[in-house]
């Protein structure tokens, strides 16, 4: 199917490894003209020439000084996807471990980077009179954990700043939504699964096979797997498409069922 994306320029932040290159990767398979970034220079750069991006654009979202170098590279943009972010320490670390400066620091990271980048690159999609905004949250946004609790909180604000976002762009022809993976085959993921098999007590199991029993036993997923990168991939591309122009003020869970909500 032809998702009427060539031709299109897309800035993916955080897209020098993980979901945000997976993103950046099947978005120039389907035509895009893609700005790749990322803080890390050989990375993003890595990334750039294995999908020939558009241009590559190096600096911390986290600084009004990085966001202008970004959007300075970016230039118009048709497709923002606010992908960067995280947690200031890990999102294991316990609500006495998370100090004042890490809520802060991880709020910084998640909702205040997206919120620089919407900024500087919405009045560019009004003079064109098309867009797409796609923030990347998180299934621990809508269905928070006990641990990593700044994380969780930052994410949910970056669904209701969406929510926001699309009420106030209206019927101009630029549309904002959020997609919230659930756990995602990441290196960070896939290391975490090997050190399972030695805390959980699994003995000599295959990476496969620990995959399996973490969803069933730690994180139950109900259709017995973690994502892949390409599962996140497959729906920014569907929802920065045209054909999604009926759609805005979405969150659409990508987390196998994980999420235990009706939304």
């Amino acid at each position: 199917m032809d998702l009427g994306l060539r031709g299109k320029r897309a800035l993916v932040t955080g897209s020098s490894l993980g979901i945000g290159a997976g993103i950046a990767h099947m978005l120039a398979a389907e035509g895009c003209a893609v700005v790749v970034h990322g803080r890390d220079r050989d990375r993003a750069e890595a990334v750039g020439r294995e999908i020939g991006a558009a241009a590559v654009a190096i600096g911390d979202l986290a600084t009004d000084e990085g966001a202008n170098a970004v959007a300075a590279v970016a230039g118009t943009v048709d497709i923002l996807v606010n992908n960067a972010g995280g947690a200031a320490g890990t999102s294991a670390m316990t609500w006495e471990a998370v100090d004042e400066a890490g809520w802060m620091a991880t709020y910084q990271l998640n909702a205040i980077t997206a919120a620089r980048l919407i900024r500087r690159l919405l009045p560019g999609m009004k003079a064109t009179g098309w867009g797409r905004i796609i923030n990347i949250a998180s299934a621990a946004g809508t269905q928070p954990i006990a641990f990593g609790p700044d994380y969780g909180a930052a994410k949910g604000a970056m669904l209701n700043m969406t929510v926001s976002l699309a009420k106030a762009l209206g019927d101009c022809g630029i549309t904002a939504n959020s997609i919230s993976p659930g756990a995602i085959m990441t290196p960070a993921v896939e290391s975490w699964l090997g050190s399972l098999r030695a805390t959980m007590g699994w003995g000599d199991i295959t990476l496969a096979e620990a995959e399996k029993r973490m969803t069933r036993e730690i994180t139950p997923i109900p259709v017995g797997r973690v994502g892949r990168v390409e599962d996140i991939a497959h729906v920014v591309c569907m929802i920065a498409s045209p054909a999604s122009g009926y759609m805005t003020g979405a969150n659409v869970r990508v987390d196998g069922g994980q999420v235990q909500s009706v939304n």
